[in-house]
Formats: C-alpha cells, structure tokens, sequence
C-alpha cells in the first residue's frame, strides 16, 4: 500500500455515499469492499439484517473453531444522501476531508488492504473481517451477528480512527435512549382550562427529575435532547414527547435510570396524564478486562516495533467494541488513521498517519497470528 493509492481509493469510497438508513447507499459500499476481497481469495457473504438498511459485509480468511483476530468496520456515515456532492472529499495540508472520511471509511479501507496482505503472504491465521451499515444508529440490527461472531474471536480491533492526539481507546461509556410519550386531555386554555390535563405541563415537570438521575461521581451523564408537544398558546396540550440520552460507566447506573423512568410513568405529576416509556440500554459500557489490558501490553509492544507510541483515552461516545468487550472479548479501539470532528462539515483525518498507522496495525496482527 502506498499514501497515493490510499487516498485515491479513499475518495472512491466516501463518494459512495452510505447514510446509515440508505439501504442501497450501503449495498454500493458492501460490493466495492467485496469485489476487493474477492479478489484477493477471501471467503465473502453478504448478510442481510433486514429492509431498513444495506447488508453487512462478512469475510473470512483461513480455518477453525476460532478467529485469531476478528476486525470490525462500519460503513455507513451519518451524513444523508447528497452531502459528498455538496463537500465532496478533498486534501487540505496534511488533512483529507469528506463526509465519513474519517469516521470510518479510512478505517474501512484499512481492512481491505491487511486482507490484501493477509492473502498475498498466504497467511495461516485464521482471521474475520466484519463491516456493518447501522453502527450509526447503534447497530440495532447487526448486533446479533457481531456478538455471535464476537464469541468465537481470541481478540477484536475495532478499526475506528485514532483520536487526534494518536490516542487509542480501551474504554467507553454505555448508552441507554428513551422516548417519552406524554398523553394528555385537550381543551380551550381560557374557556375551560380545568377540564383539560396538559401533557407538556407533564413533561416539564418531569424535567428536573430526569436531569437529576445524572450522577458526575459516578460518570454518568443524562441529557434531554428534543422536547415536542403542544399546538397553540390557548390550547391545553394533548400530546407531548421528549427524547433522552443517557450515557453510563457502570451498567448499573443504566438498570438504575431504567427503573426510575418505568416507575415514575406508573405515577405521573397528573393522573389523568398516560405517560410511555419507549428505549433502554443501545450499548453497554466498555470496559477494560484484565485479557484487554494484555492486548493493550501488546498493541505497544508491536507498536515500538514500527517506531510509533500512543496512549489511551476513555470515550463517552459508543462502538461496537461496547458490544464485544461486554462480552468479556479483549477489545481495543482505533485502529484507524488519526481523525477528529467525527459527525460535522469539519471531520478530517490527518495524510501524514496512514502509513505509520498502517505499519502498527499490521504488525499487531501479525502478533496475533
């Protein structure tokens, strides 16, 4: 692999644009990386996760009852369809730009390429690439096929860029979404105000206790993000919902916030006021095992090997590493170039990691095989 070549194919890729609810957009992405892997003699399978979004990309090299190493990569981007025509990818200094350039299709074509090397060094590792379309809306439907793959990997490295100090990430938080859904009793705010039961009025009561379910000491975050409801100034509001996010260390702390939505809406500010809790637990925490720490001993080790030295950074935004370390899987994070401002018109990655990073990963995986 050379800088040039990357980029070039890299900008192929971002064009493909992947919004993760874009079921055709991802399916371009799946068959560009097949068409690759194919190539090179790996095992591939299009796996279908259903009709909402594209299939995930399953490609196995070798043979036995368990993967050496299982590499994860999501290919789809939050950005909706027409955003690379409009900011279409680019280099800028030592920076490449483009929407899901960094997060994470620099990752994704890192895969191909270790799978390219895998095979022309006819490796006898046994080794499982997965690549996902909704890691963005918290793989909701590739789950099942991760952790079932997950169970049978010695080690997984979640292919997610760098941070942009060249850190890697052993930990993040877990995340719990809710919707709330306030139903109340319409009526005229003037003529008849007590006849009517506001659900906003419900909803905004419930504020403050809501906010209040955060604990700093214990690193857990609670945030209402959206709150809609009501129609007109002079009318008691019917209807009322409110989203939250909620972000955890301690899975405990998520059962605890859990608990105390389902059992407030048992007995709501105003009776006549149905209050439905929708959402729980999307991701639980990432945590680090002790057979993490080993493979954290390891990745710097193979790291010295190329001349490169990082640290490593907790996270409180989620991946699938959340999905696999929680099932008890040695699992590290950002694997990938070095990026930064995932998610908005600023998100870059930085030209001059690709190679030094490429070099690590590939000697890791080497380690591990």
């Amino acid at each position: 692999m050379n800088e040039t070549i990357f980029l070039e194919e890299l900008k192929e890729l971002v064009a493909l644009e992947s919004f993760s609810r874009d079921a055709v957009g991802t399916g371009k992405v799946a068959a560009w990386i097949k068409k690759r892997l194919d190539a090179a003699a790996w095992r591939t399978k299009l796996i279908s996760v259903g009709k909402e979004v594209g299939p995930i990309l399953r490609a196995e090299w070798g043979k036995g009852k368990t993967y050496d190493v299982l590499l994860l990569g999501h290919m789809d981007t939050v950005f909706p369809a027409g955003t690379a025509v409009e900011r279409p990818f680019s280099t800028e200094g030592d920076d490449f730009k483009g929407p899901g350039a960094s997060d994470m299709k620099c990752g994704d074509l890192f895969m191909v390429h270790l799978a390219e090397d895998l095979a022309r060094e006819k490796s006898s590792g046994h080794v499982l690439l997965l690549f996902t379309p909704d890691e963005e809306i918290s793989s909701v439907y590739s789950r099942p096929v991760i952790e079932g793959e997950a169970r049978k990997a010695k080690a997984v490295l979640i292919m997610e860029s760098a941070r942009p100090n060249g850190d890697l990430v052993k930990e993040r938080k877990g995340i719990s979404k809710y919707r709330l859904i306030f139903e109340g009793i319409a009526a005229h705010a003037g003529v008849n105000p007590d006849q009517g039961a506001s659900a906003v009025h419900e909803c905004m009561r419930w504020g403050q206790q809501i906010v209040g379910l955060a604990n700093p000491q214990k690193g857990t975050t609670v945030n209402i993000g959206t709150i809609m409801g009501g129609t007109a100034a002079n009318v008691v509001a019917d209807h009322c919902e409110c989203v939250i996010d909620a972000r955890v260390k301690d899975e405990a702390e998520g059962h605890r916030i859990d608990e105390a939505l389902r059992a407030w809406a048992k007995t709501p500010f105003d009776d006549r006021v149905k209050v439905m809790v929708e959402g729980g637990m999307k991701r639980p925490p990432m945590n680090p095992s002790e057979k993490t720490e080993a493979l954290c001993r390891k990745a710097e080790e193979a790291a010295k090997k190329v001349g490169l030295s990082f640290g490593w950074t907790k996270s409180g935004g989620g991946s699938d590493g959340n999905l696999t370390a929680a099932l008890g899987i040695s699992t590290i994070d950002g694997l990938g170039p070095i990026g930064g401002k995932a998610h908005s018109v600023d998100e870059y990655g930085k030209i001059s990691s690709i190679m030094p990073r490429y070099a690590f990963v590939k000697a890791l995986i080497d380690s591990l095989l």
